[in-house]
């Protein structure tokens, strides 16, 4: 999967800059629409200063009415009591009392959210300006439409600043505990990307700086942070969007994906990639006799790039796998000839010269690994697919992400590192020999 695939980025080659700010709000509402606990406590923050969450929804037995609207005119809004008036910004709230702006006409407002007779009014900016004086406006329009002066309403009205750190506070915590309980809510999960799309700073980090090294999760928002900013800046590179796995697509043939990992105990970054995991990936690197190097020069500095060995047996989906170092081999196995005669797709009927093959290349106990009597002899298949592909990593230290990243409203040395060690992977990890 990619960014296009989010639900709610459109597949566009231009930025849509001045669409934005319509995007995010319908976003909005239709996270607040289809992911309940979000709404309960986007609500509870709104009426955090009053007794008016428990009065609409403490009776089990009562009936609540609730309304989510957006681009809703001024003249299409009547029969409420109360009006709370919300900004939606990266700036802060200014005085809404003493904003005088009394134009009269009929205004569209950004979000509108009915719940029996409260009304909710939310104007939203995608960067800092102070929407208080259009908001203000808004407000003023709504009564000016029904015959009411908004100077005799002042007990009925209260300004709320809500801004989009303290929403995506909220946002962050529903999506971690709907994780936690399996409950996973793709809407809100996609509304977090769209919106980290756009300004990272928004979420509630901490800079890896100011982080312990055990803090894993925290450390890898970051460098997922750092990830989305490269992608952004580079639009041949999409980052993943697997919930099992961070990383980034690849531009080789010979592989298509770089994952990033934090190591739990030092708070290492971690970097795998895996060529030939295929056997059309295989295809980029066998036939040429290509070689890996034994380390990458990242930002600057020169790292050890770790190599081992993986054989996966795959069918509609993946089925067993052998991990394994030189230690593992009596002789070499991955060789020209091999890649072309041995692997791809193996009918049942040529399983027994592939076990004979390994028994003759690998010293390991490779049956037991990979469960080759269950998995493979006793199933019910006919037929499955080989593959001899490698798995190299390089570490990073913590050390190094802390000198790094020591600023929450600053991602891009650490985006810069992950730009690093993608062009390291992309144009240094392999060197081709030409075919004889």
């Amino acid at each position: 999967m990619n960014k296009h695939l989010n639900i709610f980025t459109t597949y566009a080659k231009d930025n849509r800059s001045y669409q934005l700010e319509n995007d995010l709000t319908r976003s909005l509402a239709i996270c607040l629409q289809e992911d309940a606990l979000f709404f309960h406590e986007v609500l509870k923050s709104i009426f955090s200063d009053s007794d008016l969450f428990n009065q609409l929804f403490e009776d089990l037995d009562g009936e609540t009415s609730v309304q989510v609207e957006i681009q809703k005119q001024a003249s299409q809004i009547a029969e409420f009591e109360k009006i709370y008036a919300v900004t939606l910004s990266e700036a802060a709230m200014s005085n809404f009392w003493e904003q005088t702006d009394h134009t009269e006409y009929d205004p569209i407002c950004d979000l509108v959210i009915t719940v029996n007779n409260v009304l909710i009014v939310i104007e939203a900016k995608r960067d800092n300006i102070d929407c208080t004086a259009q908001l203000y406006n808004q407000v003023f329009n709504i009564f000016k439409k029904q015959s009411k002066k908004i100077s005799d309403y002042k007990d009925d009205i209260t300004p709320f600043d809500l801004n989009w750190k303290k929403l995506m506070l909220i946002a962050v915590k529903v999506a971690s505990f709907e994780r936690t309980t399996n409950n996973r809510n793709r809407f809100l999960t996609d509304f977090i990307q769209l919106v980290k799309s756009h300004n990272f700073s928004w979420l509630p980090e901490t800079p890896i700086g100011s982080l312990h090294n055990e803090n894993t999760e925290s450390i890898e928002r970051r460098i997922e942070s750092a990830l989305t900013q490269f992608c952004n800046d580079d639009e041949t590179v999409d980052k993943l969007t697997y919930s099992d796995r961070l990383g980034t697509t690849f531009s080789k043939g010979w592989s298509n994906e770089l994952l990033f990992e934090i190591e739990p105990k030092s708070g290492d970054l971690v970097v795998d990639i895996y060529p030939g995991n295929t056997k059309g990936q295989g295809y980029h690197i066998f036939p040429s006799d290509s070689q890996f190097n034994n380390s990458l020069l990242i930002d600057g500095e020169t790292y050890s790039a770790n190599k081992h060995y993986h054989i996966k047996f795959m069918g509609q989906s993946y089925i067993a796998g052998l991990w394994l170092t030189d230690e593992d081999f009596n002789k070499t196995l991955f060789t020209k000839d091999n890649f072309y005669n041995h692997t791809g797709r193996i009918k049942r009927e040529s399983w027994g010269a592939i076990e004979s093959l390994l028994n003759q290349h690998l010293s390991s106990d490779w049956k037991g690994q990979c469960h080759w009597q269950d998995k493979i002899l006793n199933s019910n298949r006919t037929q499955f697919n080989l593959s001899f592909g490698y798995h190299i990593s390089i570490t990073i230290p913590f050390i190094k992400l802390t000198e790094l990243d020591k600023n929450h409203n600053d991602i891009k040395p650490l985006s810069n590192l992950m730009e690093s060690i993608y062009r390291a992977f992309e144009t240094r990890l392999i060197t081709e020999k030409p075919s004889t």
